[in-house]
Formats: structure tokens, sequence, C-alpha cells
């Protein structure tokens, strides 16, 4: 049955592991138009795609170029329309953005002085300015980092919280039941409307530690998440801390707060997170059914950041509803048997407006302790599951060690 567990294990975390990206949508993409010529080019840095408006760089995209003349660059920033013109033969430089309600005129000495403008103005000297540009991000793109889709820093947070309150293979086993420290690996992918595509590998370390004279225990979590879209990068994280109260044998209660962080170099994005929450899990025996019921509300607040040469400010304030159900039964008999759990989330985002105002997810998945020997673990559990709403789908495997 081990060497079973473990050819299960590994088809399906293999199974999710990041595909290819090579026809996936770049970030961001710029159309350059001078003297009725226009050229596209694709980029994985906002950096790399606002210098693409420099004079250096028009004179070698765009051979019809020329510094007295005017010129216009069409920007697709992240899924944002965004234009950048020289509307005169002079070095004067208008950034428009809609979605965001702005328009800025910068200017130099040159045009590539001007230039260096509109770049300092999207590493923070914007100000609010940035501020509405990536609150229109995350409300009408799906590839941010921080917020408003299910792979960013928010929605990881909101998932990591509710795990922590519910998670089966760490509910109660009595009084005096040992310490337990655990890690787990996830991967997959998130597709996303307009053809932009999220590859994500998160590991979580955890840790439960119990209270010798109660049930009560001290949960403490530790989630680090990879994510790619398209060819660019992200990194995110957060530390939970949760204190499971039981308030009968069957019903247990967990508040926790949580710190996280998420950057991008690429994305030009970059905030501190925080939360706090409240986890209601309620499990009942019938027939040989486990059941279980998980609640929870929370609320999570983005803010300011500077990372390297840049000043961010999302300045968002959301509100989690987590809520799901999940049914397990044992396959085989004895000390240890094996288990398939299914189960139905479903998520909810109030406050600041987000790309993906609602998601859920069903999942399936096999856990099986172990009956000691040269690898003894409490439990393995090894799993899959399909996300999706509001123009958002996902598929993710999972393998988590308890031990």
């Amino acid at each position: 049955m081990r060497s079973g567990l473990f050819l299960m294990t590994t088809a399906a975390v293999s199974a999710f592991l990041p595909l290819s990206s090579a026809q996936a949508r770049e970030a961001f993409t710029a159309m350059l138009s001078a003297n009725g010529e226009s050229r596209t080019y694709n980029y994985n840095s906002i950096e790399d795609a606002i210098d693409a408006v420099s004079g250096t760089s028009l004179r070698s995209l765009l051979p019809s170029y020329r510094d007295n003349a005017p010129a216009t660059a069409s920007f697709n920033l992240r899924g944002l329309a965004a234009t950048i013109e020289y509307p005169t033969a002079g070095s004067t430089i208008v950034l428009k953005v809609p979605s965001a309600g702005i328009e800025r005129t910068f200017t130099g000495a040159t045009r590539d002085e001007a230039q260096d403008a509109v770049t300092e103005y999207f590493k923070g000297s914007g100000g609010t300015d940035v501020t509405k540009v990536l609150q229109a991000a995350v409300r009408e793109t799906a590839i941010d980092p921080v917020a408003g889709n299910p792979d960013s820093l928010m929605s990881l947070m909101g998932e990591a919280d509710f795990r922590q309150g519910t998670d089966a293979l760490g509910r109660f086993e009595g009084v005096g039941s040992p310490n337990l420290l655990g890690f787990s690996i996830e991967a997959g992918r998130g597709t996303a409307s307009g053809g932009y595509d999220q590859n994500r590998v998160s590991g979580t370390f955890s840790y439960r530690m119990n209270f010798e004279e109660s049930d009560a225990a001290v949960l403490i979590d530790l989630p680090v998440n990879w994510v790619r879209s398209g060819e660019s990068d992200s990194i995110s994280g957060s530390l939970g801390i949760g204190v499971r109260l039981p308030v009968t044998d069957w019903w247990s209660i967990t508040p926790a707060v949580r710190a996280g962080v998420a950057g991008s170099v690429d994305l030009g994005a970059a905030a501190v997170v925080y939360s706090g929450s409240v986890t209601s899990d309620i499990r009942w025996n019938w027939g040989g059914w486990y059941f279980g019921l998980g609640n929870m509300a929370g609320v999570y607040r983005a803010t300011g950041v500077s990372v390297g040469e840049y000043d961010i400010d999302y300045d968002l304030t959301n509100v989690i509803l987590r809520n799901g159900i999940s049914v397990s039964r044992d396959l085989t008999e004895g000390r240890a048997p094996l288990r398939v759990t299914a189960a139905f989330i479903d998520s909810r985002y109030l406050g600041d407006e987000l790309y993906v105002k609602g998601f859920d997810e069903v999942s399936l998945s096999f856990s099986k302790g172990t009956d000691g020997g040269r690898f003894s673990f409490d439990r393995v559990e090894v799993g899959a599951a399909y996300g999706f709403g509001d123009n958002y789908q996902r598929v993710m495997g999972k393998l988590k060690i308890r031990f």
C-alpha cells in the first residue's frame, strides 16, 4: 500500500507542475507609431516597456522615427490600456491611462529627459496616481501579484487562513496529542480571459503545538509562492499564527493574524498585506462518513512598500469570506486506513473592487498514515483541485506530509 500511495503522490504532483508558458501572453505590449509606420513589441518587464519610448530605443525599434517628429506608443500594461505620445516635434510627453482616469504631461530639455520622468513616475514619484493605476490593475486585470486574482498574495493569504483553521489532517485527536510539523507543496496553472496564464508553485511549512491539558492548539504556518505570468516572475509569502479553541468536541474556532509580502520587479508591483481572520470548523461522523463544515471571515489590508527604486502603495482593503464543506470515507481498515476526501469551497471578496469577485474550488484527495518502519510519517496526503470563477480557471496538484 505504501508503494501505491507513493506512486499516486508522484503522479498527482508531476501532472500539475507548471506547463510551458511559450504560448502565454506577455505582460506588456507596446505598439510604436511614427511617420505612418507601426511596429509591435512584447516585454516581460515594465521598465523595458517604458524604456521603449526613449529616444535611443525608438530610433532602433522604429526606423521611421525622428527626434523632431510626433510619435505614439500604445501600451497594454498587464491588461490596462495606456498611451505615451510625443504630440509635437518638441520633447513633451503625454501619458494617458483611461481606466485610472489619468492624463499627465512630462517635459524635459530632451525627449530622453522627459522619458526619464515617466519612468520615475511609475517607480513611485507619481504618488496617488500610481496608486490609482495599481487599483485599476487589480480591478481590471488577472495577473496582479498582490490582489485581484486567486493566485495573488491577498487571495493566497485567505486560503492559508482557511486551511489553517479547517485542515482535516490537523484536527483534534484528543488531549495530549503530539506536536506536529508539516510540509506541503502545490503546483499548477491559472488561466484568465485575455490569454494570460499564471503558473504557480507554493511550499508551506506548518507547525501545530498542542496544549497538554486541553484540546486547544497554537497553529503556525509559512507559505511561500512563486508565480510566473507569461515570462514575468513574482514572489510572495506570509506568516500566520492562529489559536484553535475547542467549543465542543465537534466544533472549534480559530482566530488568526497574518502578515505577508509580495514583489515583482518585472511587473512593477510590491506590497505588504496584513490580515485578521476567524474560522469556524465543525466535524461529525455519520455511519462511517466524516463530514466537515468550514466558515471563515477575514479582513485583508494591502499597504505601501519600497523595493529598490520603487515606492508603491496599493491602498486596498477587502473582506474575504470562505465557506466549504467536505466529506471523507476510509477505503481500508486498520490503524492507518487509506482515506478519500472530496471538498467544495466558495470564496467571496468584498470591499475594494477586484478582477475576481468570486471563486469556487472542488478537490479530491487521498491520505494515509503509516504503521511505523524506517520512513514513518504521521500522515501523507495527495490530491488535485479545480477552481473556477469570474473568467479565471485553475488546476492544482498537492502533496502534504505531516510528521
